[in-house]
């Protein structure tokens, strides 16, 4: 089969390419990688430390290929621009797998001691191609698909002095930004100076193509802190949703925060029409918490290291 492949161009208009490549083919991009269009927005927007290090990082950390009438048929795709890619294909071209494999091994095999990938459990095809290319299984984790089109459970009222606020009618994107350095890398002493630094790059984020502050929630307490939180990437085009950036303060777990704000994001969700809600989960607690929050189907994922 006749077939080119190239790097990343943003002059070409690639972007939109991968973007049409996810919103037009959302089952396959589903069943077939652990990406979805909000992930592809967030490696386009996320202005992170290896980006800000890298100018050509986009070109550098994606790779297309098209078939015989020019029509993208799949890429791979570094999220991080270090030992960690991705291989999407539309269904009938899952053929490729192995050619892209061996592109990226010749490409970015020096990115690192070992390279690693997430395949879902219905890629078994992929998984010997993996398998026989020297890699080997060494995590799982799971992704939970919520039917909004179902009740859901009854919302949890919250403590006194605590409500749910939304970016929209509370933009209080300094007080999110402790929230999160707080919740995801332990750190409650960072200076006004490093404060400002992250919300200048982080806030570029919100120029993407899918950023709805209605659905970028927070739970507030008396004193204005924010104190746990997500968010719902948005695919308008297939009606779903990825609910991501989950987290509470250190100071405030364990008391039903984080249930509360992800039950208000799917009711919120259901409210506007949305038909599924998607939430991943990597640690023990996390995969209880969002198993119980309604009715939904587990899709187990597999990260392999070559």
């Amino acid at each position: 089969m006749k077939k080119t492949h190239r790097d990343y161009d943003d002059v070409r208009g690639d972007f939109k390419h991968l973007t049409d490549f996810v919103l037009n083919h959302a089952a396959d991009v589903r069943a077939y990688s652990t990406w979805c269009i909000g992930r592809l927005v967030g490696w386009r927007y996320d202005i992170y430390a290896p980006k800000r290090a890298v100018p050509d990082f986009w070109n550098r950390n994606a790779h297309l290929w098209f078939d015989g009438f020019s029509r993208l048929a799949g890429f791979v795709i570094s999220e991080y621009g270090r030992f960690d890619f991705a291989i999407l294909t539309l269904e009938g071209y899952r053929f490729l797998f192995e050619e892209m494999l061996e592109w990226v091994l010749a490409n970015w095999g020096d990115r690192g001691p070992s390279l690693e990938i997430e395949i879902t459990e219905k890629q078994e095809f992929e998984r010997g191609v993996l398998e026989r290319a020297g890699f080997q299984q060494t995590g799982t984790f799971f992704s939970e698909a919520f039917d909004l089109h179902t009740d859901l459970p009854p919302r949890r009222p919250l403590e006194e002095g605590f409500t749910i606020v939304d970016m929209a009618a509370q933009p209080d994107y300094r007080a999110q930004r402790i929230l999160r350095t707080n919740a995801f890398q332990g750190r409650s002493d960072l200076s006004e100076k490093e404060l400002q630094d992250q919300m200048l790059f982080y806030g570029y984020s919100r120029q993407g193509p899918i950023y709805h502050p209605q659905l970028d929630l927070c739970v507030m307490a008396a004193d204005g802190r924010f104190v746990s939180g997500c968010e719902a990437l948005m695919d308008a085009h297939n009606s779903e949703a990825d609910i991501e950036v989950v987290c509470t303060h250190s100071d405030f777990r364990r008391r039903g925060f984080a249930r509360a704000v992800i039950q208000e994001c799917m009711y919120r969700l259901q409210a506007l029409g949305y038909r599924k809600a998607y939430i991943a989960g990597y640690s023990p607690e996390a995969i209880g918490l969002y198993a119980s929050l309604g009715e939904s189907e587990t899709m187990t994922n597999l990260i392999f290291k070559s």
